[in-house]
C-alpha cells in the first residue's frame, strides 16, 4: 500500500496542505488561536477532563457534608473489617492457597459429585447419566499440577488426603441421592447457586466475569428460568451493589469514593421524578420507565467500584470479547443458514436480503451495537503495541468475525456509527493509522456486496425520505416527537408515555420514535435530555482522562477502544434507541466503569490489589520494587 500511487498522492497532499496552512495568514490565526484556546478549554468545567477524578470520601478529605454522611460508614467498616468476621476472611485468605482443596483436591471432589449424579440419572436419562460417569472419571483423575504456577515442591500437589477421601466419598453419595430423585435440577440448581455465593463473597470480582457474559446469561435465564428469568438482571445488579459494601465494609479492601458520573445520574433522577409526578403517570408504566432508563446505568457503578487488579480487568474484557465473538459467529450462521425474521425487518424493495442477523438478543439493530462496541474494543486491544504474537492473532481473528456479525446485521444505525466512532478512536489514540483506514474504507467500498451498499444508499435516497415522511416513517415518528416537545418542552408529556418500551408495553405508542434523544426531550423534556447529555459528556471524559493517565498499554488501549464504543453508541441512537435496550447499555455502561476506574482509581491495599495501582505494569510494586512473589495473589 505504500508503494502504490494512491498512497503516495494522498501523503504528498497531505504534506502540501500542511505547509501551506503553517505559511498563511489564515492558518497561522487558527494555529494561534488553538495553542491559546487550549489552556483555558482543558482547565475548564464543561470541556475539560482535569477535574474528572475518584477520591476517597474519607472524613478528613471530604466536606462536612461527606464527611457526616460517612462517619457512619467507617464506623461500622472499622467494626467489621477488624473484628471477628474480617479478621476470620482474611485468615482463609491466607490459608486457602496452601490447602490441598486448592491444590487440585476440587477437581476429584467435584468429580467425584458429577459419577454419582450420573449413576442416579443412569435409568432415567442413560445418555446424560453416561456422560456425567465419564466427565466425572476424567475429574477424579484430573492431575492439576501443569495448570498451577507455584514455587511449592511438586510431591505436594495432587497428593491425597483422608479428608479428600471423605469429602469425595460424600459427594459421590450425594449425587446419587440427586440424581435418583425427582427433583434433580432443583436440586443441582442449589447446589450451584450456593457455589456462587461463596465463590462471589469470597471474590467479589467475579461478578464482572458475569456482567461480561451479559447477553449469553440474559438468554440463558429468559429461556430456561421460567417467571424467574425476567428478574435475574435485578437480582444480577442487586447483587453487584451488595459486592461492592460487601468488599468495603467487610473486607476492608477499598474506602466509599466518589464516581465521576453521580451526580448528572442524580440530577436526571430528580427532573424524571419531576416529570411523572407533574404529569401525572400511572405507577405501573413511571416505574418500568425508570428501571428501563436507569437500570442499565447503575453498572456504571459495579464496573467502577467493585475493587479489582489488572488481571481482573484482562479476564473481564477477555469474557466480553469472547461472549461478542460468539455472538457474531451465530449471527453468521444465522445469514448463512437463511434463519427466518419478520418481514418488516426489511423494506419491500429489498428482496436481496434474505435474512438480518439477530443472534440470541432477538434484535438485529440489538446485536449491530454490541458488535460494533466490541469490535471497536478488540481492535483496539488487537493493533496495540503491547500485543504481540498470537495473542494479537486472535484478537484480529475475533475483530473479523464481529465485523462480519456487524455486516450481516444490517442495522444502518449500527454501521454509521462504527465508521464515524472508528474515526473518533483513531484520533485519539491511532492518528498514524488514519490514511491506511482511508485507503481501506475506499477499498471495503468497492469491493463489497451490492447487497450491502445498496442497504446504506437507500437510506439517503428520495424514495426513503418519501417513505419516511408519510405514514408511520422515522421521519414522521420524528415530526411527532418535536410535536411533543414544542407542547411542553420543560418536563415532557410523561416519562414512559411516548416512543419508547414503556409506552409500548403500556399502550400509549404502538412504534418506537428511532431516535433516543428525541424520545427522552418528548417524554421527559428538555431539562432531563440536558441532564443526559451532561452524563455522557462527563463518562465520555473520565474515558479521555483514563487514555491521557494510562501508563500500561493495555489500559490506554482499552480506554481508546471504550471511548470508539461510546461514539458508537451516541450516532447510533440518532437512528435507534440502543440507550434503553438491556443489552448494548448494559454492555457499555459496565465497559466504561471498568475502563475509567482501572486507571483512576488505586488499590488501597498494595497487599489485596495486586501489588500497586491497577494502571501500574505487571509485577510493579509501590515505590518501583518487585512484587514479592504470592503478592499477586487476590485472596478470598
Amino acid at each position: 500500500m505504500t508503494s502504490s500511487v494512491l498512497y503516495r498522492l494522498t501523503r504528498a497532499a497531505g504534506r502540501l496542505a500542511n505547509r501551506s496552512a503553517k505559511d498563511s495568514l489564515l492558518g497561522r490565526g487558527l494555529l494561534r488561536a488553538a495553542r491559546a484556546a487550549k489552556p483555558a478549554f482543558s482547565d475548564s468545567h464543561a470541556a475539560g477532563t482535569a477535574r474528572i477524578k475518584s477520591v476517597p470520601l474519607e472524613p478528613g478529605s471530604a466536606t462536612a457534608g461527606i464527611a457526616a454522611v460517612n462517619r457512619p460508614v467507617f464506623a461500622v467498616q472499622a467494626a467489621l473489617a477488624r473484628g471477628p468476621l474480617g479478621r476470620g476472611i482474611r485468615g482463609l485468605s491466607a490459608a486457602a492457597p496452601l490447602s490441598g482443596f486448592a491444590e487440585g483436591a476440587w477437581a476429584r471432589v467435584l468429580g467425584a459429585a458429577a459419577v454419582g449424579l450420573g449413576c442416579g440419572m443412569v435409568s432415567g436419562h442413560p445418555a446424560i447419566g453416561a456422560l456425567l460417569v465419564v466427565a466425572g472419571m476424567a475429574l477424579v483423575v484430573f492431575d492439576v499440577r501443569s495448570l498451577r504456577r507455584t514455587a511449592r515442591p511438586a510431591a505436594r500437589l495432587g497428593r491425597v488426603r483422608g479428608t479428600t477421601w471423605a469429602a469425595m466419598a460424600l459427594a459421590a453419595a450425594a449425587g446419587v441421592l440427586a440424581g435418583a430423585g425427582p427433583h434433580t435440577r432443583a436440586v443441582v440448581a442449589a447446589v450451584v447457586v450456593v457455589a456462587a455465593i461463596g465463590a462471589l463473597l469470597c471474590r467479589p470480582q467475579l461478578v464482572l466475569l458475569a456482567v461480561a457474559a451479559f447477553p449469553w446469561l440474559d438468554w440463558f435465564a429468559r429461556s430456561y428460568m421460567g417467571g424467574l428469568g425476567p428478574l435475574w438482571d435485578d437480582a444480577l445488579l442487586v447483587g453487584g451493589v451488595a459486592l461492592i459494601v460487601w468488599s468495603v465494609l467487610v473486607l476492608g479492601r477499598d474506602v466509599p469514593r466518589s464516581v465521576p458520573v453521580s451526580l448528572p445520574i442524580l440530577v436526571m433522577v430528580a427532573v424524571s421524578l419531576g416529570s411523572i409526578v407533574l404529569n401525572r403517570v400511572p405507577n405501573g408504566p413511571a416505574v418500568y420507565a425508570l428501571r428501563v432508563l436507569f437500570e442499565p446505568i447503575l453498572f456504571y457503578f459495579i464496573g467502577f467500584l467493585i475493587p479489582k487488579d489488572r488481571r481482573w480487568v484482562r479476564w473481564t474484557v477477555t469474557v466480553f470479547v469472547l461472549s461478542a465473538t460468539l455472538l457474531a459467529v451465530h449471527g453468521l450462521y444465522q445469514f448463512v443458514t437463511h434463519a427466518p425474521m419478520p418481514g418488516n425487518w426489511v423494506d419491500v424493495t429489498e428482496t436481496s436480503i434474505v435474512t438480518r442477523a439477530f443472534s440470541v438478543v432477538q434484535n438485529p439493530n440489538v446485536l449491530g451495537g454490541i458488535l460494533a462496541m466490541s469490535a471497536l474494543v478488540t481492535g483496539s486491544l488487537a493493533v496495540t503495541r503491547s500485543t504481540s504474537g498470537d495473542r494479537r492473532l486472535l484478537l484480529a481473528a475475533a475483530c473479523i468475525l464481529q465485523l462480519g456479525g456487524l455486516a450481516v446485521t444490517f442495522s444502518r444505525g449500527a454501521w454509521i456509527g462504527f465508521v464515524v466512532a472508528l474515526v473518533a478512536m483513531a484520533v485519539l489514540a491511532y492518528r498514524r493509522y488514519l490514511i491506511a483506514m482511508f485507503a481501506a474504507a475506499v477499498v471495503v467500498w468497492f469491493a463489497a456486496p451490492a447487497t450491502f451498499t445498496q442497504r446504506l444508499l437507500f437510506s439517503f435516497s428520495s424514495a426513503y425520505a418519501a417513505k419516511s415522511a408519510t405514514g408511520l416513517g422515522r421521519v414522521w415518528r420524528w415530526q411527532a416527537a418535536l410535536e411533543h416537545i414544542a407542547d411542553k418542552p420543560l418536563f415532557g408529556v410523561g416519562l414512559g408515555t411516548f416512543g419508547g418500551t414503556a409506552a409500548y408495553m403500556w399502550g400509549y405508542w404502538d412504534i418506537w420514535v428511532d431516535n433516543f434523544y428525541l424520545q427522552m426531550a418528548a417524554e421527559g423534556g428538555l431539562l432531563l435530555l440536558a441532564a443526559f447529555v451532561w452524563l455522557l459528556i462527563r463518562s465520555a471524559k473520565g474515558l479521555v482522562r483514563s487514555h491521557a493517565l494510562a501508563s500500561d498499554p493495555y489500559l490506554k488501549a482499552l480506554a481508546a477502544g471504550v471511548f470508539g464504543a461510546f461514539v458508537a453508541l451516541v450516532v447510533a441512537d440518532v437512528f435507534e434507541a440502543d440507550w434503553e435496550t438491556l443489552s448494548v447499555s448494559v454492555a457499555f455502561w459496565f465497559l466504561a466503569g471498568l475502563a475509567t476506574s482501572a486507571v483512576l482509581v488505586r488499590p488501597r491495599s498494595a497487599g489485596e490489589q495486586g501489588g500497586g495501582p491497577v494502571g501500574a505494569p505487571e509485577g510493579a510494586a509501590p515505590g518501583g520494587a518487585a512484587a514479592a512473589p504470592g503478592a499477586g495473589e487476590d485472596g478470598c
